[in-house]
């Protein structure tokens, strides 16, 4: 069972007759990197002072600005200050001690892989060892540091945004638990972006410690996968492409939670109402949490990717050892193969995710409301999560083994804020019980929606952040489902392209890795094939029988159909070239009118701007818009013979909708424009 993998390490704290005993137990850390004398943070500032890359930069900054050595020396060491981490022992023991009575207080259990961490900290010592966990909160930063500190390994050097910095007290904190600051842009500062990328290398080269990093770049707000960045990653190899190290290990690892902290700020940021800027005062605010339960937090730790045996001969670092080792940079050869590595950490963050009972109820309540079943018994709910259950599994998920109706019992404790149980025993959402309040409508992202919008579409919003982890187990499945049930009878090579041409259409949505389509694509069709959801007739492929599995595929697909769908018909009565802001709003508005007649339901996720932008970016990505930047507004230039082609497309997979009985809702959109 799944449970057996995983050991809950709040138990020993839970038994502890002392915490602050066990806070300031003797420390044997393991470190990434033996190193005699082991390196200090200032010893890394200084390596960037005195690098003969900086030291070239400077003159070349100073001979352009006439600047004195000394003074841009002098503003290379605040800059330096402003990133480079620091570490206090005794910081660290104080905040172990402040979580343990903080984690006890508020979860159920924080549970992990411990044979997979331990196998990790037994290979360590040779190379550089990169821990790179999926972003779904702010708790990443400092649950994934105790986690290290409960199994003795020598905590990170983080990468964090200046966000914190800015919090009185909270960026010190963080930075003497071994966070370094990077700013979201630079500008044209090119003594800070240099500065910054010789620290990385630093780090990596001459470091001891591990590095950790999140290659999403940011919180994922809908909850789910995003496309990779590669900027620090492409900082973290070149030490590798240039054969300064010789390997380096980089660890996928996935956390999941049962409740997210940030649930009700990341609903309104979908809806386009902006995050409040982190503050102290904000910071404390949020404590007020502490009386509420948020469930288990799940850490799962991926076989490690050693870097030589994944690009193997795929290049020659030899090409880097003529002339000054300081004047090589990655060349386009190796910048095109970092994708790969990217796309398949992201990849193994998914399929070591844990899923949790409420991400199937979650499902099941999309499912069922999306049919116009407002609510849901107990007994029909138990055996709904019976079938995802046996069927998830089959498809490679993890899920705890646990009673049915004390998993349902315990996710609805944790979820009261959002899931109402009526006299009757029946579930559902509840209603209009979040708001807002005033908000200046000059910071909105896209449209502004009423008050009375906002409140409705919050539960929705906030139960499709809960299906959405578990979507890329079964997202393949979709696909194939929805385009037989649009198109009838296919051949497997038909079938390909349809699935191949949804894939590129969501590939922002859904993250894969273009190489890696057909082996999904195979993967699915033998799933479905296997469970009895299509068949295998003269060479054609059919919907085998409409079940209720059918149902959950289509449904959870609908909103991401239909955010696209409104898109390229909002592009169709819009000027050739608008502004980004304008198309998201257009399409909100347009959203928001359906949505407020209550004619038909239409779920408030299609008004996601994650969902609104990730279409745009598809866009681009195809050809059918160009992006570009005038006087601080991003502009798009439209192809509307290509957005109509994409419009057409969308089109084609409607008809699969009539089987949760939602294929109006795309009658109704149409009409109101």
């Amino acid at each position: 069972m799944a449970n057996r993998s995983y050991e809950d390490l709040l138990e020993p704290r839970r038994n502890d007759f002392n915490i602050w005993l066990w806070s300031t137990r003797a420390l044997n850390t393991q470190v990434a990197v033996k190193m005699r004398p082991r390196p200090n943070p200032d010893d890394h500032k200084l390596a960037v002072l005195n690098s003969l890359k900086i030291s070239e930069i400077i003159e070349q900054i100073g001979a352009k600005s006439n600047m004195d050595r000394k003074a841009i020396e002098r503003q290379l060491m605040l800059i330096l200050d402003e990133v480079g981490y620091t570490k206090s022992l005794k910081v660290i023991r104080y905040l172990s001690y402040i979580l343990s009575k903080l984690l006890l207080k508020v979860c159920s259990g924080v549970y992990v892989n411990y044979q997979g961490l331990l196998k990790i900290k037994s290979t360590m010592g040779n190379c550089p060892v990169i821990f790179v966990p999926s972003h779904r909160s702010y708790a990443d930063f400092v649950i994934f540091s105790y986690v290290f500190f409960h199994y003795g390994i020598e905590i990170p050097a983080i990468a964090a945004g200046m966000d914190f910095q800015g919090m009185m007290g909270v960026g010190e904190m963080l930075r003497n638990t071994g966070a370094f600051f990077m700013r979201r842009s630079y500008g044209d500062d090119s003594l800070y972006w240099a500065a910054f990328k010789e620290y990385v290398h630093q780090l990596v080269c001459k470091g001891d410690l591990p590095v950790e990093f999140f290659i999403e770049g940011t919180r994922s707000r809908s909850n789910k996968s995003m496309v990779p960045k590669y900027g620090l990653i492409n900082m973290i190899l070149k030490s590798y492409f240039l054969s300064q190290v010789p390997d380096i290990l980089f660890v996928p690892v996935s956390v999941n939670y049962d409740r997210l902290i940030e649930e009700n700020l990341f609903s309104f940021e979908l809806l386009g109402i902006p995050k409040p800027r982190e503050s102290t005062s904000g910071f404390f605010r949020s404590w007020k949490l502490v009386k509420e339960s948020f469930g288990s937090i799940y850490f799962h730790f991926g076989d490690p990717i050693s870097t030589r045996e994944f690009f193997e001969d795929k290049f020659d670092r030899s090409k880097h050892s003529l002339g000054p080792i300081h004047l090589h940079e990655i060349n386009e050869e190796e910048k095109r193969l970092i994708p790969h590595l990217a796309y398949e950490i992201v990849r193994r963050q998914q399929i070591s995710s844990v899923v949790s009972y409420f991400n199937l109820i979650a499902l099941i309540l999309n499912n069922n409301i999306t049919r116009g079943q407002e609510f849901t018994g107990m007994e029909e709910l138990a055996q709904e999560i019976r079938i995802l259950r046996g069927t998830f599994r089959c498809w490679g998920a993890t899920i705890f083994e646990q009673d049915i109706h004390s998993a349902i019992k315990d996710s609805l404790k944790v979820h009261q804020n959002l899931i109402t149980v009526g006299e009757n025993g029946k579930i559902g959402l509840v209603t209009n019980q979040i708001s807002m309040g005033a908000v200046d409508a000059r910071k909105l992202k896209g449209h502004s929606l009423s008050e009375a919008t906002i409140s409705y579409s919050v539960p929705f919003m906030m139960l499709q952040i809960y299906a959405n982890p578990v979507l890329h187990y079964f997202i393949d499945g979709a696909l194939i489902v929805v385009a037989l049930r649009s198109t009838g009878r296919l051949n497997e090579d038909d079938l390909f392209k349809h699935f191949r041409n949804l894939r590129a259409i969501f590939s922002f949505e859904f993250v894969l890795l273009e190489t890696w389509y057909k082996t999904y694509f195979e993967e699915a069709l033998h799933r479905l094939s296997s469970q009895k959801i299509i068949a295998r007739r003269n060479e054609q492929y059919e919907i085998f029988e409409n079940n209720y599995f059918e149902e959950v595929l289509i449904s959870s697909i609908q909103p991401f159909i239909l955010s696209y769908y409104v898109v390229a018909e909002i592009l169709q009565t819009l000027p050739e070239v608008v502004e980004e802001k304008l198309v998201l709003a257009s399409a909100q508005k347009l959203l928001e009118e359906a949505i407020s007649e209550r004619k038909i339901f239409i779920h408030p996720y299609a008004m996601s701007l994650d969902t609104l932008g990730n279409c745009l970016s598809t866009l681009v990505r195809m050809g059918a818009a160009v992006k570009r930047r005038r006087e601080g507004r991003v502009m798009l230039s439209i192809n509307r013979e290509s957005i109509g082609g994409l419009k057409s497309d969308l089109e084609t997979y409607l008809p699969s909708f009539q089987v949760i009985k939602s294929f109006d809702i795309f009658v109704h959109i149409k009409s109101k424009l």
